[in-house]
């Protein structure tokens, strides 16, 4: 039997709870032998200036999972210098993991932007989709969405019922920069290494981070 893979990329800008109970839920649900995080490089629809070092969004996924033996880390895009696409990732994922099958997780609204994207059709047959639900897209609406997929690209995709965790990067990074707590919100350790590194505070430039240690 086929080793099953799931994969969840992002910015991880930072890393929070609620990407880690997507990739519990993922994993538990559809018996995923391991979950692989993948921290974005420079993404093509994402070119943020609050996006600070890599060196330190890798670091936080790293102690996000650590001690979850069904986690791990690709840093494939993240070592990369240019923009980074995310078929030409799964290509790679593929020669590394050969004979395995690939599920890709990822919200509800990844499911109506996924057309966009370089080798799309490609993509969208070579791996399959683990789709859960987010604010502002109804069941009805990404159920339509799942069938034309389907029956236009001959996708599989699945979904995903996990507790939802209405948690966006962008908003504690605001919460952040105005002195706001964010316990709870990501895993301690991610947050001691936030406030270590004094990340995301407006007084510190995108420049100041990478030159931290």
């Amino acid at each position: 039997m086929k080793k099953k893979i799931g994969l969840l990329g992002g910015s991880f800008n930072p890393i929070h709870t609620g990407h880690l109970l997507l990739a519990e839920s993922a994993r538990d649900q559809y018996e995923l032998d391991k979950v692989l995080f993948i921290p974005t490089g420079n993404n093509p629809f994402k070119l943020s200036q609050d996006e600070i070092a890599r060196k330190h969004r890798l670091k936080m996924v790293e102690l996000a999972i650590a001690g979850n033996d069904s986690f791990e880390i690709l840093t494939h895009e993240i070592d990369q210098s240019g923009i980074t696409y995310t078929i030409d990732t799964i290509n790679t994922i593929k020669e590394i993991y050969p004979d395995c099958d690939f599920y890709f997780i990822a919200g509800a609204d990844l499911m109506f932007e996924i057309t966009l994207w370089k080798g799309a059709p490609e993509l969208l047959k070579s791996v399959k989709f683990i789709t859960t639900f987010r604010p502002g897209y109804s069941h009805d609406r990404l159920d339509m969405r799942i069938k034309e997929l389907q029956e236009i690209y001959g996708a599989s995709i699945f979904k995903l019922y996990a507790t939802e965790m209405d948690i966006a990067s962008s908003d504690i990074r605001a919460r952040i920069k105005n002195g706001y707590s964010i316990r709870y919100l990501l895993p301690d350790a991610v947050e001691a290494y936030i406030h270590e590194y004094h990340l995301y505070l407006p007084n510190v430039s995108i420049e100041d981070s990478n030159e931290l240690d």
